[in-house]
């Protein structure tokens, strides 16, 4: 029997809420295998993201109207519920007796006959009762799903008012992919020939692709003439300010994007080291490398956690995007709101300590360290650039900035450090 897109995305809930497996990686692993259609690969991608950037509030819901206690509703039943209300309450364009029957289908297909009444009641009960459960205003956490520990951290971190922009900017979806392009023109005009819309971003040679659907399949994409990177983290790359035939060294560098606009800034002269731990993102970059042409770009493993000697003083500039909560991109990764915790932090703030050190002897005298991080969380950011600072009187910070999430970039915290 064949299986539906709501069965899919049923399964690949299952994977991220009760395996910690990521979204985007579940999704393009569940989808490889199937035959399903453009069309149904969007309506499974749009589901599921959708599903987890509401779940909270799903949960609520599901807990006002079930008769039966939430925590004794089975895993999988939960699961097609949780999609369902989605369907009902967030995507408008899903008719309601729909969810509602395919919900049923899905539950007799997973051999819960007995609960077929149970799942069609509550479903049609909450199909009929629109707006509850009441939600205040100010209840940042049921507005947007977010653990209380969260927005409790999101307004100690930024202020009540940034908080309440992170979570409206941070709710809503990406609105496309973005690209840095070698060649404007030429490349604009190349993918737009494919029907995709191209949308310029302020930063130069900057666009949105919006509707691009597998742009691996763009004569642009395998002609080397754009790399996929966020703005934010572009902006980290332009700190730098990276002139050819210098030696720059990515220490984090892996999928490679910033490593790529590194190159595009050098014009392909100079010496750009792309550091990582694990061999097959060695290999991701090095496949990346050959599509775009760059010979620059050295990829090499190397753990930033461990100082390295012979590469003390050798860097005019270094980079290190240290791995982080992750907090700045739940607008892409919305299961990140569900995943971290206080105690994930506190560990990573550790290891940016120990790297940022490692990362400050590579620098040459008069050289430029860049730390950034895709989080807005102030133990991963300022806290680590003070402690450095208060232990390294031999850099000076010259910038430090933390970018919010917004419709076209996720948040970004980029401090430029001198050595002297």
């Amino acid at each position: 029997m064949k299986k539906s897109d709501r069965h899919y995305a049923v399964t690949i809930l299952g994977e991220v809420l009760h395996e910690g497996a990521y979204a985007n990686i579940a999704l393009r692993k569940t989808l490889a295998g199937t035959d399903a259609s453009s069309q149904s690969r969007a309506f499974i991608t749009e589901l599921v993201n959708e599903t987890l950037r509401n779940l909270i509030l799903i949960d609520g819901i599901i807990e006002e109207f079930s008769t039966m206690p939430a925590s004794e509703i089975k895993p999988i039943i939960k699961n097609i519920l949780r999609i369902s209300v989605c369907q009902i309450r967030f995507m408008e364009r899903v008719p309601e007796r729909a969810a509602v029957n395919e919900a049923v289908v899905l539950a007799k297909g997973y051999n819960f006959i007995h609960l077929t009444g149970f799942v069609n009641g509550i479903l049609r009960n909450i199909a009929r009762e629109p707006n509850r459960p009441k939600i205040a205003p100010k209840d940042l956490a049921l507005r947007f799903s977010y653990p209380p520990w969260l927005v409790n951290s999101l307004v100690k971190w930024l202020g009540s008012k940034d908080a309440i922009a992170f979570c409206e900017k941070s709710h809503k979806p990406a609105s496309g992919i973005s690209i840095l392009v070698s060649h404007a023109d030429e490349c604009v005009k190349s993918i737009e020939a494919e029907g995709v819309e191209v949308v310029p971003l302020p930063t130069e040679n900057m666009f949105t692709l919006r509707k691009a659907g597998d742009i691996t399949q763009l004569a642009a994409f395998r002609d080397g003439h754009f790399i996929v990177i966020d703005p934010g983290a572009l902006a980290a790359v332009n700190a730098l300010n990276a002139q050819p035939g210098q030696t720059i060294m990515d220490l984090c560098a892996a999928p490679g994007g910033k490593s790529f606009a590194t190159a595009f800034a050098m014009r392909n002269t100079g010496r750009i080291l792309a550091f990582d731990i694990h061999k097959h993102k060695i290999d991701l970059i090095r496949m990346t490398q050959k599509r775009l042409r760059l010979s620059i770009v050295e990829p090499q493993i190397n753990d930033a956690l461990k100082f390295n000697p012979t590469l003390e003083n050798i860097a005019d500039a270094v980079l290190l995007d240290a791995p982080c909560s992750g907090l700045g991109t739940i607008r892409k990764h919305p299961e990140i709101k569900y995943t971290r915790h206080p105690e994930d932090i506190a560990i990573l703030a550790r290891k940016q300590q120990q790297m940022i050190s490692n990362a400050s002897r590579y620098v040459k005298p008069g050289g430029t360290l860049i730390y950034c991080t895709c989080t807005v969380a102030r133990e991963e950011n300022a806290d680590i650039i003070e402690n450095f600072l208060s232990n390294h009187a031999n850099f000076t910070l010259e910038s430090a900035e933390q970018i919010l999430p917004c419709e076209n970039s996720d948040g970004f915290f980029i401090a430029k450090l001198l050595r002297a």
